[in-house]
């Protein structure tokens, strides 16, 4: 086709997708109608300006910000009775969120014809800023397209929680103001509250703004950026990573991304250099980096030192990548400077730390509580005989971090939006009352926070702003909506589960979560499955426990009858493997309690008993 001869109808209107924003990201189709049309209705300040440039002189350029839809049509009949071209910008791709079935609806019932020019979406855009790929092989082929339900509502077969069970790619468009109920979804869902997370402001605009956190900490990380709309939110296995198997086009496998493991001493002056083989020296598990000028240098560390000659840019992000911490001995300002690409967030990115060429001042940079910056801070200056210089308000005032404590014990956060008002709560002396369902030890670290303790029976004190709920139940709406507590949940209970040959990971996974929510206690405390020899093989078995992260146990025969009073024995399990049953005895075994929380509860295909596990605080 001779693209330089094609021409636009008159008396039609062009529905056409504007792209995201960056106003090179419009297909060639869309810059020749825009050249063309006589009338141009845009979407506000949603379209970028510089598009509109390519307009033609004398073409009239119309905003429909504060447009109603009659306003819209009129515009559009008018053109039309003037023997005109009309191109309707909106952004994007119009089938996607453009409100554009009510218009054509009207022009319908005009005898008005219409076409539609797809665009850029901002999910193409959101991806690039993401550098990421949506669909990958065997972790997620799918993406889902969708929002919350807000003033237009949504049909309660396409909930977000609904969408989210299938784990595969998720974009959420118009719903960055609602982030609160998004992470409450996702959490109902069955996500953790260390899922990753995602959300690309104005995407492809030159103040694109990306900003990475997880379930627990997102909610915090916007109301800081102050960012409630044009945003695009993305949930995806693909935010993790790129490890993986490759695709059939390329038809081999990767090589899984290797885990951080050890600490990088990394070096860079003459003086540094004889810091950190001291420091290498005095921590086994440490790997030192030097110059490959300092090479012939006789004093370092046996099969410890490693060379590099590429630049201390790409020796310090490849440290990031690879290792549990880092030891940096050089100006801060070089470390902040080569590290700012490759940061994310505090629960992911490794512990930094800044010293001088003396060893004086030892900074705790970076993940100072979760990556364990500042205990390392403390170490390395007992090392070299400097000091330890932590600036994170709960440390200098030894108050124990409560995420560090939950992170440690591996609870689940429930309510991640409210962690971090409840930190500065406990920095700033406010009150703080803990409701907690599980006894405390004496020398407890729950102790050792400035809050007053409770039992999990009892009312909390009126009135109470900062409320803390340890709980392996289900914590009331009325609670919830009266306290917005910060909802802990330790991992502490098994399930015992029989099921018959074939039962898929979702018919288990259901169960479970049925019997657990029939008797008001919480999916996220589950902490192990358990279950017979003849059936922890089973595919649906292990793509359950692999699927939740859960702890497995495989009870034998032997032991099972070595419970002397199984309460609800079957007679079926007896005559097939000669025991009294499978999921009340393994509930029982593995968890080391001889009393269940919960009875058999029998299922089409699946039969479920829970069990307490014995814990203190």
């Amino acid at each position: 086709m001779d693209w330089s001869v094609m021409e636009f109808e008159k008396r039609v209107v062009y529905f056409a997708g504007a792209g995201p924003g960056d106003p090179e990201l419009i297909t060639v189709k869309v810059l020749r109608l825009i050249e063309s049309a006589d009338v141009i209705l845009y979407a506000g300040s949603l379209v970028n300006p510089e598009i509109l440039t390519h307009a033609r002189p004398g073409a009239i350029l119309l905003s429909t910000a504060r447009m109603d839809l009659p306003s819209q049509i009129l515009q559009m009949e008018r053109a039309v009775e003037a023997d005109q071209i009309i191109a309707r910008l909106h952004t994007g791709d119009p089938s996607i969120y453009g409100s554009i079935s009510e218009q054509i609806r009207e022009l319908d019932a005009r005898g008005i014809r219409w076409k539609i020019i797809p665009g850029v979406s901002a999910v193409n855009a959101a991806a690039a800023a993401l550098g990421i790929e949506y669909t990958l092989p065997e972790s997620c082929q799918s993406l889902v397209l969708t929002r919350l339900s807000g003033k237009t509502p949504m049909p309660e077969s396409e909930s977000l929680r609904s969408f989210a069970k299938h784990r595969c790619s998720l974009c959420l468009f118009l719903s960055t103001a609602m982030i609160g109920r998004v992470v409450e979804e996702l959490t109902t869902a069955g996500y953790t509250a260390d899922t990753e997370i995602a959300v690309i402001y104005r995407a492809s605009w030159p103040d694109e703004w990306v900003i990475r956190g997880t379930l627990r900490t997102i909610e915090a990380q916007l109301a800081e950026a102050e960012i409630t709309h044009q945003a695009l939110i993305v949930v995806s296995p693909a935010l993790a990573g790129t490890a993986g198997t490759d695709s059939h086009l390329y038809g081999t496998y990767q090589q899984p991304a290797a885990s951080r493991e050890g600490i990088a001493v990394v070096t860079l002056s003459l003086d540094a250099v004889a810091l950190g083989a001291k420091i290498a020296a005095a921590l086994p598990e440490s790997t030192l980096f030097v110059p490959e000028k300092f090479a012939d240098r006789t004093d370092l560390p046996v099969g410890k030192a490693n060379f590099f000659g590429d630049g201390i840019r790409n020796m310090l992000q490849e440290a990031f990548r690879r290792f549990d911490s880092l030891i940096c001995i050089m100006a801060s300002g070089i470390v902040i400077r080569e590290l700012a690409p490759v940061l994310k967030n505090k629960h992911s990115d490794p512990a930094v730390l800044v010293l001088d060429n003396n060893g004086e001042s030892v900074v705790s940079l970076l993940s100072g509580h979760l990556g364990g910056a500042n205990r390392l801070a403390e170490k390395v200056a007992a090392i070299t005989g400097g000091s330890a210089i932590i600036t994170t308000a709960s440390d200098t005032q030894a108050i124990y971090p409560l995420d560090v404590l939950a992170a440690e014990q591996n609870w689940r956060v429930l309510t991640p939006g409210r962690m971090t008002g409840m930190l500065g709560a406990l920095v700033n002396r406010e009150p703080v009352v803990c409701l907690t369902d599980f006894p405390l030890e004496e020398d407890s670290d729950l102790r050792r926070l400035p809050w007053q303790i409770l039992s999990g029976r009892e009312n909390p004190p009126q009135p109470c702003p900062n409320l803390v709920v340890i709980t392996d139940r289900i914590v009331p709406d009325d609670i919830k909506d009266k306290y917005a507590p910060l909802i802990l949940c330790p991992r502490s209970l098994t399930v015992g589960v029989g099921f018959n040959r074939g039962t898929s990971a979702e018919e288990i996974e259901a169960g479970c979560r049925q019997t657990l929510l029939n008797n008001g206690l919480l999916f996220e405390a589950l902490d192990c499955v358990a279950t017979i020899p003849e059936k922890a093989e089973e595919d649906g078995f292990q793509a359950f426990v692999s699927r939740w992260k859960l702890r497995s146990q495989v009870v034998s025969h032997d032991e099972i009858r070595r419970i002397e009073n199984v309460p609800t024995p079957s007679v079926y399990t007896q005559e097939l493997f000669g025991i009294a049953g499978v999921a009340e005895p393994c509930a029982l075994v593995a968890s080391g309690r001889k009393a269940l929380l919960v009875p058999k509860v029998k299922y089409t295909n699946v039969t479920v008993a829970v069990a307490r596990k014995e814990m203190t605080l």
